[in-house]
C-alpha cells in the first residue's frame, strides 16, 4: 500500500545548508544515492512530501535546486521549526507513524522497517 513520506532537505537530500548561508543553497552538494532512493519511491506510486526549515524566502532556490537535480516530489511544505535548543523532533498523530534517522546512506527497505540510514 503507498505510503505518505515526509523528507527533510538539507542533511538528508543534500549537504546542510543554514537558512543564514542561503545563497549557499543554490550549490549545495546533493547526495545522489538519496535522490535515486526518492525517485524510486516517487516511481514506485508513493506519496513525497518535503518537509524543510527553510523559509518561504528560500522557496524558489530550493525549487531550481530540486529540479536541477532530478528529485521527483509531489508537495513542499516551508518553516518546519529549527531544532536548535529542542531535543528533537516529536510527531504525535491519529494514525500509525514511521520515523527514520538519516545516518549518511540508505540502506535496506525504509518502508518495512528494515532500515539503516
Amino acid at each position: 500500500m503507498p505510503k505518505i513520506l515526509m523528507i527533510d532537505v538539507d542533511g538528508v537530500i543534500c549537504e546542510h545548508i543554514d537558512n543564514e548561508d542561503w545563497e549557499k543553497m543554490i550549490c549545495a552538494q546533493p547526495f545522489y544515492y538519496a535522490i535515486e532512493r526518492i525517485n524510486e519511491w516517487y516511481a514506485d506510486g508513493h506519496f513525497i512530501c518535503l518537509f524543510t526549515a527553510r523559509t518561504d524566502a528560500h522557496r524558489e532556490v530550493t525549487e531550481a535546486w530540486l529540479k536541477a537535480h532530478g528529485v521527483k516530489y509531489h508537495q513542499i511544505l516551508f518553516n518546519k521549526p529549527r531544532c536548535r535548543g529542542w531535543d528533537g523532533y516529536h510527531y504525535i498523530d491519529d494514525r500509525p507513524v514511521q520515523a527514520s534517522v538519516f545516518r549518511g546512506a540508505v540502506v535496506g527497505d525504509c518502508l518495512s522497517r528494515r532500515c539503516v540510514m
